[in-house]
């Protein structure tokens, strides 16, 4: 059975935020199992515990498929004795209006970023509750308090994963000992506008041009920030990086932060003031409902 460290579960972790939070939080001592749809995709994360000096357990696991995540969670517990953390940080985005999206767009989106985190979450809570404790933390984004054009799809599931966790942590804490957080990070560095662009050229769609102006002023000011980086000789820069937003995930997974609701980086905050102003962390919303309900 591991004693020393956490025993923490993470998943989308073959790149992005997912690969630096396993880093992070593999720095600190845990005990940390980085897990992917393709473990061929590990090369990245490989190497880079190699130059840092950490140890990373590498595991299959594809949160769209049932009998995966169970297998996963299952064989961490076989090995370990117990599972105190997961971060459920898979998920993609997609760029397209609700009229353009197909049936087979709705159904990836809504599977990869909510049926997804819902997947997880019943198979660790069985171990979780066994244990009288542990910590959920799901990686939402703004685009989970405030819907953005073109973000359609992607907005709603964010939402709908807020949703979840708010009724999860009024009733798995005090009942079972088991802590609910969300994180929430604005922009990311990426290739965001690269891929933007060639997703829409491998699948055009009959109403393109019609939504061409929106997705056009929705990239304006990345396309102007590549064109000054690109003139000045230096990289683009849009968001925060990877790097940053692992370090909050390890700060909620420590302890340090113990808010229900946390945001990423100060424009962030900014984003959603207005939705936000009244109870930044949700932690007096939290209070409010489980006194409501549950008399607690």
């Amino acid at each position: 059975m591991t004693t020393e460290g956490k025993v923490i579960l993470i998943t989308g972790t073959s790149s992005g935020v997912g690969l630096h939070t396993a880093l992070e939080l593999a720095a600190a001592g845990h005990h940390v199992y980085a897990t992917m749809r393709n473990p061929e995709r590990a090369g990245t994360l490989r190497q880079l515990t190699e130059e840092q000096g950490v140890t990373v357990h590498i595991r299959t696991l594809d949160v769209q498929q049932d009998d995966s995540v169970r297998a996963c969670v299952q064989g961490i517990v076989a090995e370990t004795g117990r599972l105190d953390v997961l971060v459920n940080n898979a998920g993609a985005g997609l760029v397209r209006a609700t009229e353009q999206a197909s049936d087979e767009d709705v159904q990836q989106v809504l599977d990869l970023n909510l049926l997804g985190v819902i997947r997880c979450v019943r198979a660790v809570l069985p171990v979780m509750r066994s244990a009288g404790r542990g910590q959920i933390v799901n990686v939402t984004s703004v685009g989970g308090l405030v819907g953005q054009p073109l973000n359609d799809l992607y907005c709603a599931a964010k939402f709908a994963v807020e949703g979840l966790s708010e009724s999860l942590a009024s009733y798995l804490e005090p009942y079972f000992g088991i802590r609910v957080q969300v994180v929430e990070p604005g922009a990311i560095a990426t290739n965001f506008l690269t891929t933007v662009l060639a997703g829409l050229e491998e699948s055009p769609g009959p109403l393109d041009e019609v939504y061409r102006p929106v997705l056009d002023d929705y990239l304006a000011p990345m396309v102007t920030l590549m064109e000054q980086a690109r003139a000045g000789g230096g990289p683009v820069a849009v968001g925060q990086t990877p790097q940053e937003v692992a370090q909050v995930i390890a700060r909620v997974v420590s302890g340090e932060i113990t808010a229900f609701r946390t945001r990423t980086s100060a424009s962030g905050e900014a984003f959603t003031a207005l939705k936000t102003s009244g109870d930044p962390t949700g932690d007096a919303l939290l209070t409010l409902v489980r006194q409501r309900f549950l008399n607690r």
